[in-house]
């Protein structure tokens, strides 16, 4: 196993403070019988001064836009104020792909990237110094592919994960989101699924179906489109993702030596929305859709008609600002210079 170590210095919030950092690297193996066609690469930065790692931070390295998080000022100073350490996983084709693209990975973790990233985990708690990383609790940021790996991720390991973030979610069969079946224990895993309004590649019933499911069976799950956004860009919702993580953070109390605490979802709000059938349709035939209209209002009151359950919040000034995102007609798709690709 080879690893380096890096100190980096970014400049970022507040005031332009000059944050410190120590980033390491690592590289894992594969075992016989995985389906690994090599070494995963990984990357994982913790903050200075020193301080007990909270949790840990995995982005999938799944293109320009969702590698962005590991390396955003503001991201990296909230994992600065929360003890987190971040970690950038970066593509691991499978030997045998099991769809027809070209270096896809294998989206089941028990085949490989599971152990993987846990051995990865080992190899920066001994780098660092930080004993704590071989059992620290994980936060967990898909896009596309790697989304459906982490929806099978959390039944893989739910008592390690604080909370996910599933944008476009989608994949091949058989790692769609309509495959992905969570253990019991790995509904109470809070969920922030993201999907766009005219994403052709994952589509929005799919997602939605996956969301609906458990929810309905008390997930604390919230479900949120991007009108008219397709299969690219996510960056624009980084602000909400920061504020439902600090919540999440607060709910969850993460500690390598306690079990995260269960959320309550018998109080709180939730949200739900109408939505509006587009022309476009996404991979599978079925017809994409945008949101036309949304509402939030208290869990004790009843479900208004003609709406979609979408979202559970733990206070109302998560829910407006969920409600004030959701309600534009039409979100940026400018997270690339040239728009989107």
């Amino acid at each position: 196993m080879r690893y380096w170590l890096i100190l980096i210095f970014v400049l970022g919030p507040p005031a332009n403070a000059q944050l410190q950092w120590l980033q390491f690297k690592t590289l894992v193996e594969p075992l016989p019988g995985e389906n690994l066609a090599g070494a995963c690469v990984f990357e994982l930065s913790i903050p200075k001064p020193n301080k007990p790692v909270r949790a840990v931070w995995i982005t999938y390295n799944r293109g320009y836009d969702i590698s962005r998080f590991y390396s955003d000022p503001d991201v990296l100073a909230f994992a600065k104020g929360h003890a987190l350490a971040l970690m950038l996983a970066h593509q691991c084709p499978a030997k045998s792909p099991p769809t027809l693209e070209h270096g896809e990975m294998d989206m089941d973790p028990s085949h490989g990237i599971g152990r993987s990233l846990f051995v990865a985990l080992d190899d920066f708690a001994k780098q660092s110094g930080h004993v704590e990383l071989s059992s620290t609790k994980l936060i967990l940021l898909g896009f596309s592919g790697t989304s459906a790996l982490f929806a099978n991720f959390i039944g893989y390991v739910p008592d390690r994960i604080l909370a996910s973030i599933l944008t476009n979610p989608g994949q091949s069969d058989p790692y769609g989101m309509d495959h992905v079946n969570l253990p019991p224990q790995a509904i109470g895993v809070p969920e922030f699924i993201i999907v766009g309004g005219s994403d052709d590649v994952a589509g929005t019933q799919r997602p939605y179906d996956y969301f609906h499911q458990y929810r309905y069976r008390g997930a604390p799950w919230i479900f949120l489109v991007q009108n008219g956004v397709p299969h690219c860009c996510v960056i624009n919702t980084k602000a909400l993702i920061l504020e439902w993580l600090d919540e999440m953070m607060k709910l969850r109390k993460p500690a390598p030596s306690r079990p995260l605490r269960k959320v309550d979802v018998d109080s709180g709000w939730v949200g739900f929305i109408r939505p509006c059938e587009s022309s476009k349709r996404d991979h599978w035939g079925g017809h994409l859709w945008n949101v036309c209209s949304a509402t939030i209002q208290p869990i004790s009151h009843a479900t208004p008609a003609n709406q979609l359950a979408a979202a559970w919040f733990p206070t109302h000034r998560l829910a407006l600002r969920w409600l004030t995102f959701i309600q534009q007609q039409q979100h940026p798709a400018d997270s690339f210079p040239n728009g989107p690709r």
